[in-house]
């Protein structure tokens, strides 16, 4: 907990948004992809597919974002799955 300098009452120390990224690669199937995105991240169908097009076309596609530690588990997980994805703390 931080202190206020204006107050000095304790304040909880604010929470930064992060995104996860998914990377173009060519290691894992365009399916491979999509049955992970939607196991982990908990997309849909449509999702996913159009996630891992996005990746394909663009080299990059935004897969998750949040608050906390939600973002860093998500990225945790995919790199164990051998899936090839970025942690940013800035909307790229």
């Amino acid at each position: 907990m931080e202190t206020s300098k204006s107050t000095g009452k304790l304040r909880k120390p604010r929470r930064r948004r992060l995104y996860v990224y998914l990377m173009d690669d060519n290691h894992n199937s365009i399916e491979f992809v999509i049955k992970v995105l939607m196991t982990i991240c908990h997309h849909n169908v449509y999702q996913a597919e159009q996630c891992a097009m996005i990746t394909h076309m663009n080299g990059r596609s935004l897969i998750y974002s949040g608050l906390g530690e939600d973002p860093i588990i998500v990225f945790e997980q995919l790199l164990k799955h051998g899936i090839t994805v970025e942690l940013k703390s800035k909307k790229v």
